[in-house]
């Protein structure tokens, strides 16, 4: 991992620290408060348990898919009294503002459902299943540290608790927290606190949801493209071409290095303007904009483990450094030929 990346992360676990000093909410109940803390130590607790004779620092892995989904649930069952009147309501405002919510929880219950699915396929839930990803940055850790080892171990240990367990579901709190605002919104205007912010469904309601359903199915697309190359991998059945590379460059991969993880952060910023335009809140209000935080979050610590990811293929694959000249990062793009490329680096001479 280069310097780059490791300033990047600690710049990442010093924010995600402050924004974890503020969670959850002081509004929220007793349940999610518990919900919370719980997994965090838990998950941190859990990766002193060895498995296949070694400690497993991916038990948030683990949690990622579910996290979301578990807190939701809890917000709606806080909220189930008003939440079932409102089904009963004959007020289009009421009904109107619970089908937005519904909408929002279950495009979320089929995002967790389909990532919990390719994690179980890969592998990711098995006794001893770890992402690689955390040996080779304990390594880079290490290596900036003198040669002592109870030093070592306490830095390590601060990250694990700190950044792998506080800001990882501190950040799946962050990202999920728009919902619970679409929940309790319906609440409200069940009981006639607030009135709605409209009596149907907007032109841009509507095509948030339809965005949303076509960046899973990308998404999926993306992952089920990598499943399938993995396995022929596995199994040496690549063409000549493929086995030459060593990763996949192919499909949705031919246009963009990295379209599951565009998919999956764009897919909670539209949530989050979503659940805001659904409640009629202002994003861009003082009291309001902090709900961006979540997806905010979300794409720095995922430009920070896209370099990492990328740093260790160009160290395992001598083409990956061409596949990334010619191939955009995230936003799917034509790939540039040859030409455009050697033109480009002249550019820079």
């Amino acid at each position: 991992m280069n310097s780059c990346v490791s300033q990047h992360l600690a710049s990442v676990c010093e924010f995600g620290g402050w924004v974890a000093s503020k969670l959850p909410c002081p509004e929220e109940s007793a349940h999610v408060k518990t919900l919370f803390w719980s997994s965090v130590v838990g998950s941190w607790a859990l990766s002193f348990v060895r498995q296949n004779g070694q400690r497993n620092f991916s038990i948030v892995d683990r949690l990622w898919p579910l996290f979301p989904v578990v807190l939701v649930a809890q917000w709606l069952y806080d909220d189930r009294a008003y939440f079932s009147c409102a089904a009963a309501a004959d007020d289009l405002q009421v009904r109107t503002a619970q089908h937005k919510a519904i909408a929002a929880m279950v495009l979320v219950a089929i995002w967790g459902a389909r990532l919990c699915f390719n994690s179980i396929r890969r592998g990711d839930y098995a006794v001893g299943a770890e992402d690689y990803r955390w040996a080779v940055t304990r390594a880079a850790i290490e290596r900036r540290l003198p040669a002592c080892s109870c030093l070592r171990w306490a830095v390590w240990e601060t990250f694990n608790i700190a950044f792998i367990s506080l800001f990882q579901l501190a950040l799946l709190y962050l990202i999920s927290v728009p919902l619970r605002l679409a929940i309790q919104y319906t609440a409200t205007v069940a009981d006639g606190t607030v009135n709605a912010a409209a009596d149907g469904w907007s032109f841009t309601e509507i095509a948030l949801v339809v965005l949303m359903i076509v960046l899973l199915e990308v998404e999926a697309i993306a992952d089920q493209q990598m499943y399938k190359f993995q396995q022929r991998k596995k199994q040496g059945a690549l063409t000549k071409h493929e086995t030459e590379a060593g990763f996949v460059h192919s499909g949705l991969w031919k246009y963009s290095r990295h379209p599951n993880v565009a998919c999956e952060q764009a897919f909670w910023v539209v949530m989050c303007v979503f659940c805001a335009t659904a409640t009629g809140t202002d994003l861009g209000s003082p009291e309001n904009i902090w709900l961006l935080s979540g997806p905010a979050l979300l794409i720095l610590l995922m430009w920070a483990s896209v370099q990492l990811t990328e740093s260790i293929s160009r160290s395992k694959y001598p083409l990956y450094q061409a596949y990334q000249l010619q191939t955009s990062r995230l936003i799917p793009w034509k790939p540039w030929s040859a030409a455009q490329v050697i033109n480009h680096a002249h550019s820079k001479l």
